[in-house]
């Protein structure tokens, strides 16, 4: 239990009233480093996130208050200095910081001092840091040369060389969600590490919301590729049995109006048993309420007939015809050409073909007038 005086409890309270109360979806951070700033009496702070590639790092989001550089300089310095990968990159390991890293709030001398050979952290003796980290004697004082070294670039790049700073690796489990930090030329006390430290379990609710917002809006790109890529009607219904999202072919059933189809949805989303070609899957995603991908299985089984039948109106050659087959079934021009044993700009020429034909644009079009004709 991390024990504040009234002051602190304070400033504490104000900040995290800022994360709790900013809107969902909207980046905290910038607000609440500028008042971290202005409570801690630092001269500047930044935060920023990392993306572990397989073969490098990338700064994901940085955000920064009281530095004299534009934050697109700031950026752009750290993303470069952490393009030069090493494990543990500076005092951590991006990719999974040690345990007794993770949502700590640290002290570091300045790199002056750390220069000296001084271990940089003020309040976890060196031998302590490295028996917790699994380093040798030898191997600890090699990463330190090395990170002065390195860090030497970028601390220098941002006026930052003669400052210390205290920082907190904000963490979900191993997973590093973000390093929010303050520097100034005074050394920090502990009564101002105490309050960064408990501060950090709400940066790390936040910044776990704000994660999941983003992968979020990833995911709803992926299942509306996934639901075109279906080749038939499908929806995502609420669990009111409102429509969230179509896909091509599934919008052409709501702008025909059909009363049947809205009341099989809503009755589906209620848990009521579907009857015909309709199947419901729950959509389950943590911190929302119940939704379900609808799918109208009956189309697949109609394919043929409406192709054998769309080939006529359209007069279609045998071999558009199997390509509009496979098309409407979500397949690449890379699967069809394998399929058909022909060359894939050969199929590139017959969906050209289809395309004038059915009078459309786009393959999304051209699946979602194969659903519309009658």
């Amino acid at each position: 239990m991390i024990r504040l005086n009234s002051e602190e409890q304070r400033l504490l309270s104000d900040l995290e009233a800022l994360l709790i109360e900013a809107e969902p979806g909207a980046e905290s951070l910038p607000t609440v480093l500028g008042a971290l700033r202005d409570s801690l009496k630092a001269e500047r702070a930044v935060a920023y996130g990392v993306d572990v590639g397989p073969d490098r790092y990338h700064v994901s989001y940085s955000f920064s208050s009281g530095f004299p550089q534009e934050p697109g300089a700031i950026f752009e310095a750290l993303d470069t200095f952490m393009s030069q990968r090493e494990s543990p990159w500076g005092w951590y390991d991006p990719a999974r910081p040690a345990p007794v890293q993770r949502n700590r709030a640290l002290h570091f001398r300045s790199l002056k001092e750390s220069e000296a050979q001084q271990m940089p952290l003020h309040d976890v003796p060196a031998y302590e840091v490295g028996r917790r980290l699994g380093w040798s004697e030898s191997e600890l004082a090699a990463q330190r040369e090395r990170v002065n070294h390195r860090s030497g670039a970028v601390f220098r790049q941002l006026g930052m060389e003669r400052m210390a700073f205290l920082r907190t690796l904000v963490c979900e489990g191993p997973a590093l969600l973000g390093w929010v930090g303050l520097t100034r030329e005074e050394p920090f006390t502990e009564r101002e590490q105490r309050l960064l430290q408990a501060l950090t379990p709400t940066l790390q609710r936040r910044l776990t919301m704000e994660t999941r917002l983003r992968e979020s809006g990833l995911m709803s790109t992926a299942l509306e590729v996934a639901m075109e890529a279906l080749g038939r009607a499908a929806w995502v219904v609420s669990g009111s049995g409102r429509v969230v999202h179509a896909n091509s072919a599934g919008r052409v059933w709501l702008e025909r109006g059909e009363p049947e189809l809205a009341e099989q949805l809503k009755r589906g989303a209620q848990g009521v048993p579907c009857s015909g070609p309709l199947t419901l899957t729950p959509l389950r995603t943590t911190g929302l309420p119940a939704h379900y991908l609808a799918i109208d299985t009956g189309t697949a089984s109609s394919a043929a007939a409406r192709v054998q039948a769309l080939a006529a109106r359209w007069s279609l050659t045998a071999r558009e015809s199997e390509v509009l087959t496979h098309i409407v079934q979500g397949e690449t021009n890379k699967a069809i050409a394998g399929r058909l044993g022909c060359a894939e700009r050969t199929v590139e020429v017959h969906v050209t073909h289809l395309l004038a034909k059915a009078q459309v644009e786009s393959r999304s079009a051209l699946i979602a007038r194969f659903f519309q004709s009658s």
